[in-house]
Parts: C-alpha cells; sequence; structure tokens
C-alpha cells in the first residue's frame, strides 16, 4: 500500500488518483498517524454516494416539507444563532 502525506495529497491530488484509477490503494497520513484510506471504487458498492443529483434534490425537498421554517428571514435565523434579540 502506497502511503501519502496530506500535504502530498493536497499538492498531488491527480497523481494520486491516477494511481487509484490504476488499482493502488492510498493510504494517507497527517503528522505521521494514518487518517485515511483511499482505494479503488467497485461497481457492486456504491458507498454513500446518491444515483443522481435529482436523488440529492428530491432529500432536501423531503426535509423541507416535513416542517415549517423556524424564522421568517435568515437574518431572523442568525440573531438568533448569535444569541441577540
Amino acid at each position: 500500500m502506497e502511503t501519502v502525506t496530506s500535504k502530498q495529497l493536497k499538492n498531488e491530488t491527480g497523481r494520486v488518483l491516477r494511481m487509484v484509477r490504476a488499482g493502488a490503494t492510498v493510504a494517507v497520513t497527517n503528522r505521521g498517524r494514518r487518517i485515511a484510506v483511499i482505494r479503488p471504487a467497485r461497481d457492486d458498492d456504491p458507498g454513500d454516494l446518491r444515483e443522481t443529483d435529482a436523488d440529492a434534490w428530491a432529500g432536501i425537498e423531503a426535509a423541507l416539507a416535513d416542517g415549517s421554517p423556524r424564522h421568517r428571514t435568515w437574518q431572523e435565523a442568525m440573531r438568533e444563532a448569535r444569541g441577540r434579540p
């Protein structure tokens, strides 16, 4: 398994993704500790990815339909979040 630092991943993302596309599994480290593993996707393992943008919008619309907003405007919501009257 190839190992890259988080800085290397940031600076060489294209190279790392080409390695993964070619079948390699890559461990990502930060300050010497492994924090992630990037592996090739399998066709039979969609993971957490949604099939289409339409699926994502359907989820958003369903969440919005479930409740009424607590605030009439975004300014009201921000005032509450900041603890202001």
